[in-house]
């Protein structure tokens, strides 16, 4: 007898929209830090949702938009609301339209990945991942707090916001998570091996590594654009393109 396992990623996917929706109930109670924790539990069960779904081949259409559903709640409302409760709220009319960013960018870029997914693996990421985004905003507060008990930098903050909002519309390539295993290519287990080492470093010094690991990644899909462009290789890509035509 066969036992269905379709119900075990749902499962994740669930937990990932109730971390976003418990995030808005701490911010309105003003327990920013908890808040934000909680989206970056909403970003681990994200990721494992995926790869239990594969693992157990249990990855469906239906898996994939339940997925983006509980990622617009997770990642574009929650950070939305948790960056106007604690920096914008001050500015009237400008500091809603701010905050309300990460989640209209982000759900545009959802719809964009939905509609582009063909299968359920990619190589990469088109625009930054709503995911980082999030996680980004939320571990930034978490740093301040961490090492000064307020959030200090507001103009960084304000920065930040807009910079991971306008690159989640982008077509910057940004790389995925890697496979969790080392029977594989050597890129990919140069990858897997860079990613469990940011993880020790998260387990053992959250508040003070997590925010810096989150820009690296957000600002990579930038530097390796600009890398390439520096070293031609999109002409060379377009070069290739013309001679597999003719």
């Amino acid at each position: 007898m066969k036992v269905k396992t379709n119900w075990v990623p749902s499962a994740f996917t669930m937990a990932n929209m109730f971390c976003g929706y418990f995030s808005v109930i701490l911010c309105t109670s003003g327990k920013f830090v908890q808040a934000a924790w909680l989206i970056v539990a909403a970003a681990v069960l994200d990721t494992l949702d995926g790869k239990i779904a594969r693992f157990a081949k249990a990855d469906s259409r239906f898996g994939v938009e339940y997925d983006s559903l509980a990622d617009v709640i997770s990642f574009g409302f929650a950070p939305s609301f948790l960056a106007y409760k604690m920096v914008f709220s001050s500015w009237g009319t400008l500091g809603m339209l701010i905050s309300v960013s990460p989640l209209v960018f982000g759900s545009i870029r959802l719809a964009r990945f939905n509609i582009r997914l063909k299968g359920t693996t990619k190589e990469f990421f088109e625009g930054l991942p709503i995911p980082a985004a999030a996680v980004t905003i939320a571990t930034f507060l978490v740093f301040n707090f961490s090492f000064w008990g307020y959030l200090r930098w507001e103009k960084v903050f304000l920065f930040l916001v807009i910079a991971v909002s306008v690159l989640m519309v982008t077509s910057i390539r940004y790389e995925t998570v890697p496979s969790f295993s080392l029977q594989t290519g050597v890129e990919n287990r140069s990858k897997f091996l860079v990613f469990v080492a940011g993880i020790i470093l998260v387990i053992f010094f959250p508040q003070e590594v997590f925010f810096p690991l989150a820009v690296l990644y957000v600002f990579s899909g930038p530097f390796y654009l600009t890398l390439s462009v520096l070293r031609g290789d999109s002409d060379k890509k377009t070069e290739k393109k013309k001679d597999d035509k003719e």
